[in-house]
């Protein structure tokens, strides 16, 4: 009797153990497909998404209409419009530039009065507006769909103008 009980929770022990590892290689296996469909996944996604090369400048822009593109392109601006302080503009790209020239220069004179600052960006809903003092003759006015970054800026105007002064 005794010999018979021991059998039989020895047949259970093993059986439970056999079963255990199967089961265990075959969740193993499973998770192993599943990751690699969530590589390929991922893969698939990162594939579409490509980051744009960098535009390199082969020789400085003849005018001010290939500066504009150029500029645009470079930090993917949607519109830029050149002006003066005074309101008067000097090259645009933009839809609406006498909105640009109207709107510009006061948003500068708000920036330098409440923050001591020759630049200001406006957000809102998804776009955003960018006006930047290049000179004391030039202000640039930009509307861009993505966040610029201080050094963005900075180089944005330390290029604007040097490629002005080279067409001057």
């Amino acid at each position: 009797m005794l010999y018979e009980i021991l059998s039989v929770i020895f047949g259970f022990g093993i059986g439970f153990i056999v079963t255990w590892r199967f089961v265990e290689i075959g969740v193993r296996r499973e998770e192993e497909k599943f990751d690699e469909v969530r590589k390929a996944k991922i893969a698939e996604l990162t594939s579409k998404i490509e980051i744009p090369a960098e535009v390199r400048l082969e020789k400085p822009p003849s005018s001010l209409e290939e500066l504009l593109s150029y500029i645009s392109e470079k930090y993917m601006l949607s519109e830029l419009t050149l002006l003066t302080p005074d309101g008067l503009p000097i090259a645009s790209n933009s839809s609406t530039p006498e909105e640009d020239t109207a709107n510009a220069p006061e948003f500068i004179k708000v920036a330098n009065q409440l923050l001591n600052s020759d630049r200001i960006v406006l957000t809102g809903g998804d776009t955003r507006i960018v006006v930047i003092q290049i000179n004391p003759d030039v202000l640039l006015y930009a509307k861009v769909a993505r966040e610029l970054s201080r050094l963005e800026l900075e180089k944005l105007r330390g290029e604007v103008n040097s490629m002005l002064e080279g067409l001057i």
